[in-house]
């Protein structure tokens, strides 16, 4: 009996020791910086990655610091905005550790870190929305530009406090959505309606107005267009009927009594065809070309 109660007072012993020694080792990994102290203080540098060595607890205790950027989001909050009026806000924030003993001294412990920031951000978007007028917030114009701006007053009001504070770099805040609370919806949402019909108004009579513009401009290109086509085309003819009245002439001066007979041929192509028939006297300008002899008798004058 004394002998099992001895073996088991010396593998206690062991395992204590183990436990001391064991204790007296601690791991960094790459995502982390590690922050050591002793009897609660802290003994600098940070610890860089890899294994290190230290005085067991309770003299030394190290915290492990995630050196990664996070993302804390769903942070809603119901403020009041200049117009004394409600807006429920929903926003985001990222950020990371930059200086790890003065995270360790203010904070230590993440779910500290998250509770601070919470309350920077409340505090920040407060002031922003408290100097803003609900319709800036419903407004359709001014929407993406509000919200860019917005978030860069929060990161400007947040970062400094951050980082004097507590060693944190707030890298972007920003607002993930915004709504009205439930008894103030539908009043907005009409407001809305009718804010959005006064803009699809106007860009209809815009639209209108400049289609107006640029129909005006077509017709009056189009008759432009069509006056100098017509003035060209004018030109054109009245050169090409000089041109064949003198092509005429020149002909009607070799050969007179030819030049007669084509015409003739012309005209008779023109007012006979099949079904005409023709009843002329003898001694008809007309008829003599249709007279056998009288084309021999010109045939035969002519040179």
């Amino acid at each position: 009996m004394k002998k099992a109660t001895k073996v088991t007072a010396i593998l206690l012993g062991i395992a204590i020791v183990g436990a001391v020694v064991l204790d007296c080792f601690y791991v960094v990994h790459e995502t982390q910086h590690g922050v050591l102290t002793q009897f609660g203080k802290i003994v600098p540098p940070v610890r860089s990655p890899g294994l290190h060595v230290k005085w067991p607890r309770p003299i030394s205790k190290v915290y492990l610091v995630d050196r990664r950027m996070r993302t804390m989001t769903n942070i809603p909050h119901e403020l009041i905005t200049e117009d004394q009026k409600s807006v429920a806000v929903d926003g985001f924030m990222i950020w990371r550790v930059v200086d790890p003993i003065k995270y360790v001294e203010a904070i230590r412990y993440e779910e500290s870190a998250l509770e601070k920031l919470t309350e920077l951000y409340s505090s920040a978007l407060g002031i922003v929305v408290s100097n803003k007028s609900r319709d800036a917030f419903i407004s359709l114009g001014i929407e993406h530009e509000n919200f860019h701006l917005i978030a860069e007053e929060l990161t400007e009001r947040i970062a400094p406090i951050a980082s004097e504070s507590y060693g944190i770099e707030v890298m972007q805040t920003g607002i993930v959505e915004y709504t009205m609370p439930p008894t103030n919806r539908p009043s907005v949402i009409q407001r809305m309606i009718a804010e959005r019909g006064r803009i699809a108004a106007r860009y209809r009579a815009e639209g209108e107005e400049l289609a107006m513009r640029i129909e005006a401009l077509a017709i009056n290109e189009h008759d432009q267009i069509i006056a100098e086509a017509h003035a060209e085309a004018t030109e054109i003819l009245g050169d090409a009927e000089a041109e064949a009245m003198a092509i005429l002439g020149e002909a009607y001066k070799q050969d007179p009594e030819f030049y007669k007979f084509i015409r003739a041929l012309d005209s008779y192509d023109v007012i006979i065809d099949k079904a005409t028939t023709l009843m002329l006297p003898a001694d008809s300008e007309l008829f003599r070309y249709l007279d056998s002899k009288q084309i021999q008798e010109m045939l035969e004058q002519s040179p």
